[in-house]
This record gives structure tokens, C-alpha cells and sequence, in this order.
């Protein structure tokens, strides 16, 4: 959570401060070389800058649907490029070298760099939940590629294709679209009933002369008459009444010595 504080404050800052420097400069040169009033020159920036950043917004929203935001990123560029030209001309207007030209292009660039980037890892996570992005190959080291060549473009070659066929098959059955006249398909519900290992009063009950002074042998071979022969089961019971774990294994013991 601090990681995720400090990269996005330190990203603010820097977007911050490289808007502020375009929207100076766009506005000195709009009020010095073209006689706009203060309050007008000020808001060119926004002109620019702004609508590159909400484009910009725009773009990563269409990340989130199937239609594709190509435009809404030409634009993006198109108008921090504008800006870049626009703070680029005012240099040359003040007689400002190499340098100057630099210092005053260089800011929407930084911005509009900073925020496609931020933009692009956004998209990626998104496309990446909706599984729209494509899993990473396996890696099979540099010794298999030095040692058998073919063989691991083979490998290589396996992987890809199958992946290829269960995108296909994907597809395919999510495409199918049943005939008008098809009927229906009926499904049943299956209903899983619980049952509970009876406890040891409910045992006594149903069968009274089980109690938990007999021997584990003589329950487990009550048991066994009255009719139950999962040996699972007899255990369940047998470890109810006597209030212990018994080991499987002596169960299946007496069971057998009763059935020889």
C-alpha cells in the first residue's frame, strides 16, 4: 500500500510539474505574441494539454469494451504533439537556442509519455482479467536451445499449436447457435442428500443392545449383522459409541473373523 502512495504521488508530481511549465509558457506567448487578454492566454493550455489528458482517459476506457480505442490514442498524440510544436515555436520566438527549444518542448512530451505509459499498464490489467491477453510461453533455458535445437522449436511449436486449437474450440462451441426447431434441453437437478454419522444416544436408541461397554470387536460385529456392511460406515459407528477413533483396520479384523 506505501509502494502504491509513493508511485502515485511521485507521478502526480511529475505530471504536475510538466503541465505547469506548457501551460506557463503556451500562456506567455498567447498573451506577448498574440494580444490575447490574461484571463483567455491562461486557458490555452487547457485547450491542449487538457484534451490530451481526457482523450488519454478515454482511450483506457475502451479497453474495457470490444471496440478499439486507436482513435482515441492518435488523438492523444495529436494533441500532445501540438502542444510540444506550440512551447517548441515560443522558444524560437524568444531567440532561445538549442537548449531552450529543449527546455520548453520537452514538458507536454514528458507528460503525454508519463500517461500513456500509466495508461498502458492500466489496460493491460484489464485486458489481462477479461483473459484477452495471451499467456507467457513456456521457457525451456538456453541449455535445451544450445543442446537440441529442433527439438525444443518442436516443443515450442507443440505449445503454440495447442493453444492455438483450444482458442479455436473456444470459439467455435461460443459461437454455436442452436436451430430455431431444436428443442430444448431438458437438465435435471441433482439433489446430493448428507448424511450425518448418527451420534452415540441416537445408536443406542435404534439399537439397544449396543452399548459402549461391548468390546470394539462385538459392535463392529453387531453392526455387521444388523445389516450394515461398509466397513467405513461400522467404524463411524463403532467410534461413536465407544466416544474414540478406531483404526479401520481393526474393524475389517472383527468383520472377518465373524464372515470365517
Amino acid at each position: 500500500m506505501r509502494n502504491k502512495i509513493m508511485k502515485w504521488t511521485g507521478f502526480s508530481l511529475v505530471l504536475l510539474v510538466a503541465l505547469a511549465v506548457s501551460w506557463h509558457s503556451m500562456a506567455t506567448m498567447a498573451m506577448t505574441y498574440f494580444g490575447l487578454p490574461d484571463w483567455l492566454a491562461y486557458s490555452v493550455s487547457v485547450a491542449f494539454d487538457g484534451a490530451a489528458i481526457y482523450v488519454a482517459v478515454l482511450s483506457s476506457e475502451y479497453s474495457k469494451t470490444e471496440d478499439s480505442g486507436l482513435s482515441a490514442r492518435l488523438a492523444t498524440l495529436g494533441f500532445v504533439g501540438i502542444s510540444a510544436w506550440l512551447n517548441y515555436q515560443h522558444a524560437v520566438l524568444m531567440g532561445l537556442g538549442l537548449a531552450g527549444q529543449v527546455f520548453f518542448l520537452a514538458p507536454p512530451v514528458v507528460a503525454g509519455v508519463l500517461f500513456e505509459l500509466m495508461l498502458r499498464f492500466e489496460n493491460r490489467k484489464e485486458l489481462r482479467k477479461r483473459g484477452r491477453v495471451a499467456q507467457s510461453l513456456p521457457v525451456f533455458g538456453k541449455a535445451a536451445w544450445f543442446r537440441y535445437p529442433l527439438d525444443t522449436f518442436k516443443g515450442m511449436s507443440r505449445v503454440i499449436k495447442h493453444r492455438l486449437e483450444d482458442v479455436t474450440r473456444t470459439e467455435t462451441a461460443g459461437g454455436h447457435v442452436e436451430p430455431v426447431d431444436a428443442k430444448p434441453k431438458v437438465t435435471t437437478k441433482r439433489t446430493v442428500k448428507k448424511v450425518s454419522t448418527p451420534t452415540a444416544k441416537e445408536l443406542e436408541d435404534t439399537f439397544p443392545e449396543l452399548t459402549a461397554d461391548m468390546s470394539i470387536a462385538k459392535l463392529a460385529q453387531a453392526l455387521y449383522k444388523q445389516g450394515i456392511e461398509s466397513r467405513p460406515e461400522i467404524q463411524k459407528r463403532v467410534s461413536a459409541i465407544k466416544g474414540q477413533d478406531v483404526p479401520l483396520n481393526t474393524i475389517c479384523k472383527s468383520v472377518k473373523r465373524l464372515a470365517d
